[in-house]
């Protein structure tokens, strides 16, 4: 009898192992980032900032008129040319702007990489900002020089004219 209860036992247990309707197979949910891609992307836009940097004049106008228009990452990428050190005050009004509607869809490594041009720009117009309002001044100061040389003009010819007289 025991024998019975045992092979009985032992077949259902084996039945148990293949049902006859399988479970839905439950996959890992992917990670939406993982630190090594993070660090790739950060890397191909660190290597972009240097190929911006080393770039001739001609190269940086060419990258600019492909990337006239862009979208998405491509704004990015039309910022950072951009923020060249020698972009006129115009351009850099503009990449501050691509940087304030493209920063908000990258993730937080990135951000913070692109706030540094964010800053960077944001000095290099104030400082322009600076040297317009002390060209101002200078201006100011020359016409004044200008006028008061020609008052001093002025006060010698008389001086020379009144002994003459």
């Amino acid at each position: 009898m025991t024998r019975v209860w045992l092979c009985g036992v032992l077949a259902l247990v084996l039945a148990g192992c293949s049902l006859p309707y399988s479970l839905p197979h439950q996959r890992q949910p992917e990670p939406a980032w993982s630190p090594a891609s993070d660090a790739d992307e950060l890397h191909g836009w660190l290597q972009l900032a240097a190929t911006v940097m080393a770039s001739s004049e001609a190269e940086r106008q060419r990258q600019l008129q492909l990337l006239r228009g862009a979208r998405g990452e491509d704004q990015l990428r039309l910022a950072l040319w951009l923020s060249h050190p020698r972009a006129s005050l115009g351009q850099r009004q503009q990449a501050q702007q691509l940087f304030r509607q493209g920063t908000a869809g990258v993730n937080t490594r990135l951000q913070q990489f692109f706030s540094l041009y964010q800053g960077y720009n944001q000095e290099l117009l104030s400082l322009n900002r600076q040297l317009g309002e002390r060209q101002q001044q200078v201006d100011s100061l020359t016409k004044k020089l200008n006028e008061l040389a020609s008052i001093d003009e002025q006060i010698n010819e008389r001086r020379y004219q009144e002994p003459a007289q």
